[in-house]
């Protein structure tokens, strides 16, 4: 590990000082960077505007999606520790992250209070705070985010992290229509984003929210199990390259970005791996294996699509007369033919619609789960820079027990806007979902 490390902490656990409260004096050093972001040109890929630009290329609903955000997020740091430094800071200054995901820690998910205060103790304008319109009023008001956007259950239960946690293989070259989020891009990356406002990425506290996605990446490695990172070179070998604090352009590989040993901080509550992970496998030429290719719909939801707004709304799906009626179909969580997935595809937002997440629930009589936010399958989230469709698939194995005999109760998929309209400050929740349906395979 690289001689100076830097500890990145939950931004709840710094200490305020008495006579900046909240503030530490790290948040300070933070805001004095910020302003100094703001003030350059927005053209400059050093400022806070092109930072956020640069985040519209990450590379979305693929397995380099998590290296991406990391080394980005990395440089960042860089780029603001450079600032803080040369503005007098605390020479041990680490980017803090929004422990909204923690268990055990109430109000957490609420906004930290220096993002919230439109000045500063000394009367100067906050550059931390943004008003509300362009971040959601309801954080400025000192609302929690809700669990339904927060929760990274899902995303830590993961047993692989391609397909599962970090998305499917892809990326660069691949040409990939539409790809599918992984389940912590999905949750609580997106999702979290989107309840940040129109443009998340703009916001002061989002690079504290890439930190909290970064730190969980760390948490599902510590977990064993057989967890880790691929061990293939499509993964490992693919590089990228961002601009460093002295605006020279550098690059690093998935596979070096994959390892915090191989950068210059840790996270304080996250114990670091005793030995490096095992970066090539004996089969990294072999690429990575993706399941059988053979999929078998089961059910869909009548044709049309599904629009969706302010209010649930729930969808049977139903067999068609081509779909299989037998018992060939999954039989649960303990299956050992294959596994039951839920594919949304053609989701879009509404035109002039704000940034909006759904949960996503299955019900009906063969449903294991109880209707309770805690037990959604996913979400699905939007931001106003989402033009294209987008497509969602969830492995609804453990949520559904036998499928077999069907009728029209079987089961259906409901859709619960997880920011209310009312305390999100936008009434005009809209999307639409072109095809719902599930698949064996």
């Amino acid at each position: 590990m690289m001689e100076d490390v830097h500890v990145r902490r939950d931004v709840w656990t710094l200490e305020p000082e008495a006579e900046w409260a909240p503030w530490d004096e790290h948040l300070r050093a933070y805001a004095r960077a910020v302003r100094v972001l703001n003030g350059r040109d927005p053209e400059d890929p050093l400022s806070f505007m092109g930072q956020a630009s640069a985040y519209l290329g990450r590379p979305r609903g693929t397995w380099f999606l998590l290296p991406w955000v990391r080394m980005h997020l990395w440089y960042f740091e860089r780029i603001v520790r450079a600032i803080v430094a040369e503005t007098g800071g605390p020479g041990d200054w680490a980017l803090p992250f929004w422990g909204y995901a923690g268990p055990g820690t109430p109000g957490a998910a609420a906004l930290p209070p220096a993002f919230a205060e439109p000045a500063l103790p000394d009367g100067t304008s906050n550059p931390l705070y943004r008003p509300d319109g362009e971040r959601a009023a309801f954080l400025n008001a000192g609302e929690p985010l809700p669990a339904a956007v927060t929760n990274a259950a899902r995303a830590l239960a993961a047993p692989a992290f391609s397909p599962g946690l970090g998305g499917a293989p892809g990326g660069p070259g691949r040409g990939l229509d539409s790809p599918t989020p992984g389940a912590l891009e999905a949750q609580p990356l997106d999702s979290v984003t989107a309840a940040l406002g129109a443009d998340g990425a703009l916001d002061p506290v989002f690079p504290l929210h890439l930190a909290a996605v970064d730190r969980l990446w760390e948490v599902w490695l510590a977990q064993g199990d057989g967890r880790a990172n691929p061990a293939h070179f499509d993964w490992a070998d693919q590089w990228f390259s961002f601009c460093d604090a002295d605006g020279r352009r550098r690059s690093l590989a998935c596979g070096q970005a994959g390892d915090l040993a191989n950068l210059d901080y840790a996270y304080a509550d996250v114990p670091a791996r005793k030995a490096a992970a095992r970066v090539i496998g004996a089969d990294a030429d072999a690429g990575p294996v993706a399941g059988s290719g053979v999929e078998r719909r089961i059910a869909a939801a009548p044709s049309g699509g599904v629009e969706l707004g302010a209010e649930p709304r729930r969808i049977p799906l139903r067999r068609g007369a081509g779909e299989p009626a037998t018992a060939t179909a999954a039989r649960g969580a303990g299956a050992s033919a294959g596994r039951l997935y839920l594919h949304l595809e053609g989701a879009r937002a509404g035109s002039g619609t704000g940034a909006s997440v759904w949960e996503v629930r299955v019900e009906g009589g063969h449903a294991r789960l109880a209707d309770a936010s805690c037990d959604a399958v996913g979400t699905i989230a939007f931001t106003a820079r989402d033009d294209d469709a987008r497509r969602f698939v969830f492995d609804v194995t453990d949520a559904v027990d036998d499928v077999e005999p069907w009728d029209d109760r079987a089961l259906a998929v409901s859709f619960h806007p997880a920011l209310p309209a009312g305390l999100a400050g936008c009434e005009a929740l809209s999307a639409r979902v072109g095809n719902v349906f599930l698949t064996h395979g």
